[in-house]
């Protein structure tokens, strides 16, 4: 009896809890395509500042370089006899080719540029358009051709006449332009070559007698610029296209409108994914994978048409000058990306009136990737390829 009036006694002091529920509520938002707002826009990039040359012809580009000598008498001596040999090396990165096979052995014509004296580009030209190698106003002759089928270093012989006119030279303009372009189209492949910007940089080997010594001198003759201009085929416009790429440095504007959907300043995004799909006709991948970088824009960057009723994206604005950005690479062999936007969406509920914001996606316009990669937008006919985005929503009890 005496145990069981202990027991009792404990059972009385035990606390009791009550069930409060959930202490969240939790909801699921989809913000349709016809909620978004989007825009193309393309930012003409500087085309020197890139550590990889490009020489190559296939159905989706034609990529050429030019390599400029200048100022041979820090490299030579006052007074040379004769020059017996000359050798271009080139260090090189990786043969890009559309479809994945094994690399394929192509040939690449080197030409010397005929400028009439005139220095007609320079390494920090402000776009591609600058300079276009089949203008009428500049010619250029075939020096010789090489074969090319990724390996590490190539040297090229080339005539030491070339050198030698270069030194002999009494024109006033004493920069002198080598250009590289693929001789056989019937490959589509992309070579890319190590540029003066990086450790592995090109230069042209000299062998001569100097006046009065018969021992025989090397010297090595370093680039003053180059860079690699690429001319896309394909037309990157397109009104049911965001067209993404670093050749001609185009982007794309996604804006979501949440006024009528996130209206609750103290709800918190528990995740949020922006499905894209990738549209594989304009899409060309160079590689494994894309380099797609995402930054967060506010409405001011988007303006309206009220002449054709479309939006676009001030003309003043470059994604590269955002510093709140983040890399998503994007894979070959996938026909869609999903990509996480939690952070911008908990902002757009910090506020007390809910404003619309956007993302900005683009690929840094250094040529090191020159692959597209092409999403269908909002105004895609079919609705299983328009953008979709999906938030998962927590507020407290």
């Amino acid at each position: 009896m005496t145990i069981l009036m202990i027991i009792a006694a404990c059972e009385e002091k035990i606390p009791t809890i009550q069930n409060r529920g959930d202490f969240y509520d939790i909801d699921t938002l989809t913000i349709p395509a016809d909620s978004m707002n989007f825009a193309q826009a393309v930012v003409n990039p500087g085309i020197g500042r890139s550590g990889v040359l490009y020489i190559g012809n296939d159905k989706n580009v034609f990529a050429y370089t030019l390599l400029k000598f200048g100022k041979l008498d820090n490299y030579l001596p006052d007074s040379i006899d004769e020059f017996i040999s000359l050798k271009l090396n080139l260090r090189s990165g990786h043969q890009y080719s559309l479809n994945d096979l094994s690399s394929d052995s192509v040939m690449i014509g080197i030409f010397h540029l005929k400028n009439n004296g005139v220095d007609p580009w320079t390494e920090d030209s402000s776009n591609v358009n600058n300079f276009n190698i089949n203008d009428n106003d500049y010619s250029y002759e075939l020096l010789t051709e090489f074969s090319y089928s990724d390996s590490d270093t190539v040297v090229i012989d080339l005539d030491p006449g070339l050198v030698s006119q270069w030194y002999d030279s009494d024109s006033t303009n004493n920069n002198y332009t080598l250009v590289f372009m693929q001789s056989d189209t019937n490959i589509a492949a992309v070579q890319a070559f190590h540029s003066t910007e990086s450790p592995y940089y090109p230069w042209l080997e000299v062998t001569y007698y100097e006046v009065g010594d018969t021992s025989l001198k090397v010297s090595r003759i370093l680039p003053t610029e180059d860079l690699s201009i690429i001319k896309y085929k394909k037309p990157i416009e397109s009104s049911t296209l965001l067209n993404i790429n670093s050749g001609r440095a185009s982007f794309g504007v996604l804006f979501f409108n949440f006024e009528d959907t996130l209206t609750d300043e103290n709800m918190i995004i528990a995740k949020a994914d922006l499905r894209l799909k990738i549209d594989p006709i304009q899409t060309q991948q160079y590689g494994e994978y894309f380099s797609l970088y995402i930054s967060f824009a506010d409405s001011n960057i988007l303006m309206f048409n009220d002449v054709d009723s479309t939006f676009f994206v001030d003309p003043s604005y470059d994604p590269l000058t955002e510093s709140d950005r983040k890399i998503f690479n994007v894979s070959s062999s996938v026909d869609s990306v999903v990509i996480d936007i939690k952070s911008l969406l908990q902002l757009t509920t910090s506020y007390e009136d809910i404003k619309n914001y956007g993302i900005v996606l683009y690929t840094v316009p250094t040529f090191s990737n020159i692959s597209t990669l092409s999403l269908y937008n909002a105004s895609d006919q079919n609705p299983a390829f328009r953008p979709s985005l999906r938030i998962l929503t927590m507020k407290e009890q």
